[in-house]
């Protein structure tokens, strides 16, 4: 049975040379696909190039001749990426991108480039470092990687970018870009909130409470290193983490209210524990997908993901795992 045939891209561009674009211009190269990158600071674009890769002067260039073409640039400036790049893309592109928030790329895209196929990805897999000497080929081994699937996504480009994620090694995760915007509020973007809010908290006990800060405080404030601008675009404009906040604040405000009533935070620490351990210890069995919108969406909606596309003449099987 052959895995790729037909269905593997044959020139890839990526736009913008960060952590992630770096990682996936490293991560790509390895697999034997053409691969060439852009990024609009020079000493960036000047460090890809000396470590080998072709780079393009411009972003034209760098998606001529290019059937998938990643977007990997800061969120605020796609849109201005997606309204230049119009006029240079290939007939039967595929177009996809890998920041945090899905929404507001899918809602971009379909204004600007109504013609191009897009399917929105989103790679879990960063750290706190960021920019070119951060990027790593193996970011991206083991990591959830969410690949949108709407009603008018083409499901076999959706196929062609699942086959590619997972020779990255990721898990590509089905979903819907509102509902993996839901989800991020409360993996991403309220981890981050919590953070910047356990900093500043933890400044203001004094230079005694600092002196004393180890553990505890270096793991629950380790995503405030973050830089901001980055974290504002992981949350600006994401209405669940309205309700992600609401629903933390009542846990806070169940501890405060109990501690000023001399009772214990015991109930809250059992309940995030049991949390906490029975994620830790899923499990899971293999299951095949069917290769149609809904069944994949319905896939990752309970927590599954994809671990190969088969292919064999025109027949797809896609294999996948499930809570078991």
């Amino acid at each position: 049975m052959n895995t790729h045939q037909g269905a593997g891209f044959r020139r890839v561009a990526v736009l913008g040379l960060g952590l992630i674009g770096g990682s996936l211009l490293h991560a790509v190269r390895q697999t034997g696909v053409e691969v060439v990158g852009f990024d609009t600071d020079p000493s960036t674009a000047a460090a890809a190039s000396a470590s080998g890769f072709a780079v393009a002067p411009t972003d034209s260039a760098a998606v001529h001749g290019a059937d998938l073409v990643v977007l990997a640039m800061p969120l605020p400036e796609v849109a201005g990426a997606v309204r230049s790049l119009g006029p240079h893309l290939a007939d039967g592109v595929v177009l996809t991108d890998v920041g945090t928030l899905k929404a507001p790329v899918l809602t971009a895209v379909r204004e600007l480039l109504p013609q191009v196929t897009f399917v929105g990805g989103h790679p879990l897999a960063g750290v706190e470092e960021t920019g070119w000497d951060a990027a790593d080929a193996l970011l991206f081994r083991d990591a959830p990687w969410a690949l949108t699937v709407e009603d008018d996504t083409p499901v076999p480009a959706w196929l062609r970018l699942a086959e590619l994620t997972c020779d990255l090694g990721a898990r590509p995760v089905p979903t819907t870009a509102a509902e993996q915007d839901a989800a991020v509020a409360r993996v991403i973007g309220l981890p981050h909130v919590l953070a910047e809010a356990l900093a500043l908290t933890g400044l203001a006990g004094g230079a005694l409470g600092l002196s004393l800060a180890a553990g505890s405080y270096m793991s629950g404030s380790r995503v405030a290193r973050t830089r901001p601008e980055l974290v504002s675009t992981w949350c600006d404009g994401n209405l669940a983490l309205v309700d992600a906040l609401d629903d933390a604040i009542g846990h806070l405000r169940s501890a405060r209210d109990a501690l000023a009533a001399d009772e214990s935070v015991y109930p809250l620490a059992e309940a995030g524990h049991a949390a906490r351990i029975n994620w830790e210890h899923r499990r899971f069995e293999p299951v095949e997908v069917p290769a149609e919108p809904e069944a994949l969406r319905r896939h990752g909606r309970i927590g599954g993901w994809i671990t190969a596309v088969l292919r064999d003449d025109d027949e797809v099987r896609l294999l996948g795992m499930r809570p078991a």
